[in-house]
């Protein structure tokens, strides 16, 4: 697992409730926070859905906490509650990856949440109803379905080199690609990190289809260099069979940095237009050795 593209912190939005459960809404609050989850809670002195909508847009998913009084009628009268309010604004977000979690910490359907029924059979993509009646039990299915990360889905190419970027130098990489794949035919990835796929799949097998594989860094040298380490490790070390090599922009790219690679793979820090040459040089000496 690439664990430097998954880190970032789960978020999610506490939705109001009803009453009767606010007490179980402050304690699920403390055990999310425990879990090391960042709690976002509706701005109480705005008290404007939009305000909240937007809040809920900043977050990985929203929880909303089912009482005994209704805040959910298809026909209008149960979203007058700002409970309401909310899982009908959770229930229209169009979000990838936003997922809208029902807990009912009760366990019990019965005379007085009747609503719970209907909900649960209108229940739509991306909602999830729990009954469980523990809060922490209730908390780690919450997490484990979070990290449940959509897989990159993309046909293999056989090709010379894996030419592997960051989405935010994606202007200088495509140069690069463009005049390289001048030399040799190449297979590439940009890594989008605002999304939540999970890319280490399709990376590995894609590096047993090509001859070499390419980390290329610009501004994102922060990201490339332990992305670099983690690729190296799950592609086997230094048994592996695909060499990697590093390639970085020298006018944003700090070499001391870099040299923390030597023991890893080789690397060019130099002028991007003469990275695809180094590249090639490099390429050359491994088939040559194949």
């Amino acid at each position: 697992m690439f664990l430097s593209l998954y880190n970032q912190k789960l978020k999610v939005f506490l939705a109001d409730t009803t009453g009767d459960v606010e007490g179980i809404r402050t304690n699920l609050g403390t055990v999310l926070r425990k879990a090391g989850i960042e709690v976002v809670y509706p701005d109480a002195g705005a008290n404007d859905i939009e305000t909240d909508r937007a809040l809920m847009m900043e977050c990985n998913c929203s929880v909303h906490v089912l009482g005994a009084l209704n805040i959910y009628d298809p026909d209008g009268a149960g979203y007058a509650t700002a409970a309401g309010e909310h899982y009908r604004a959770a229930s229209a977000v169009r979000k990838e990856g936003f997922r809208v979690f029902l807990w009912n910490p009760s366990g019990l359907i019965n005379s007085r949440n009747m609503y719970v029924n209907s909900l649960r059979r209108d229940i739509v993509e991306n909602t999830i109803y729990s009954g469980c009646t523990s809060p922490i039990v209730f908390v780690e299915d919450l997490r484990s379905i979070m990290s449940e990360k959509p897989t990159a889905k993309s046909n293999l190419s056989n090709a010379d080199i894996f030419f592997i970027y960051n989405d935010l130098d994606r202007e200088s990489a495509s140069e690069v690609l463009s005049m390289l794949q001048d030399l040799h035919k190449v297979a590439s990835l940009s890594v989008n990190m605002s999304s939540n796929t999970d890319y280490s799949e399709f990376i590995s097998s894609q590096l047993k289809v090509c001859r070499i594989g390419v980390i290329y860094s610009d501004y994102a040298l922060d990201w490339s260099l332990p992305f670099a380490r983690q690729l190296w490790k799950d592609n086997g070390g230094q048994s592996a069979q695909v060499p990697l090599y590093m390639a970085a922009n020298a006018a944003h790219s700090n070499t001391d940095e870099i040299r923390q690679l030597k023991d890893y793979m080789e690397y060019t820090i130099t002028d991007k237009d003469l990275i695809p040459l180094d590249v090639k040089i490099f390429f050359d000496k491994v088939t040559q050795k194949q």
